[in-house]
């Protein structure tokens, strides 16, 4: 699975301390496997086109250091914003509470979101914009698409005929908020409430998961 560049800073320093106490050596050498698939990841597109992107990572209080998590998230989103010109990626949050560590961040487009979690090892890619856009940019339209009913099945053509219709595109696995009504999802997204869907990782077009919405 993907992994978000701040949730790979928040797995690395939990496996450090991890590392750092032993615990690899007294029989729960899977604990750092338990923290990274326990990490959550939350989406939501705003009206304005902005992202906020919610993480918790749920590993033990003994084995992370708050300041130092603080310090590396600060440390790499600046250095982005820095070399990105008009790039305001923001961390609007960071804090423990019950046992786990929450992270929130906003990016002014899905664009951002996709360069600031793109880098030599991982290429990680979040669009959303009309139909027509997201063909203009050459994303792969042929895909099978159900209403939320599960009445009503839809393929390539039907989407390019709703040019101006939104839609959100992503190639990682996580809950996702659209700004609207969601009309229709691929087979390995899960509508879950108003606006709200799971990419799951499940079913066919498995890697790519589609999302349209007015």
């Amino acid at each position: 699975m993907r992994k978000t560049k701040t949730a790979a800073v928040m797995i690395l320093l939990a496996g450090l301390f991890l590392w750092g106490c032993g615990d690899n050596q007294s029989g729960d050498g899977d604990m750092e496997v338990e923290a990274a698939e326990n990490l959550s990841a939350q989406v939501e597109v705003l009206k304005d086109g902005s992202i906020t992107e919610t993480l918790v990572e749920d590993f033990a209080e003994a084995y992370y250091d708050e300041e130092s998590l603080r310090n590396m998230i600060l440390a790499e989103v600046a250095e982005f914003n820095k070399s990105h010109g008009d790039a305001s990626v923001s961390v609007d949050r960071l804090e423990r509470e019950d046992g786990a560590v929450t992270a929130q961040l906003t990016y002014p487009s899905a664009e951002i979101y996709s360069q600031y979690n793109t880098d030599d090892y991982n290429e990680k890619k979040l669009f959303c914009g009309t139909v027509k856009d997201a063909y203009d940019a050459g994303y792969p339209l042929d895909v099978s698409m159900q209403d939320t009913k599960g009445e009503n099945t839809i393929g390539k053509q039907e989407l390019l005929e709703m040019g101006e219709q939104y839609i959100l595109i992503s190639d990682s696995p996580m809950r996702v908020k659209v700004p609207g009504k969601i009309q229709y999802a691929s087979g390995n997204v899960s509508v879950d409430g108003k606006g709200w869907a799971l990419c799951s990782g499940d079913g066919e077009n498995t890697g790519m998961y589609y999302i349209v919405y007015q």
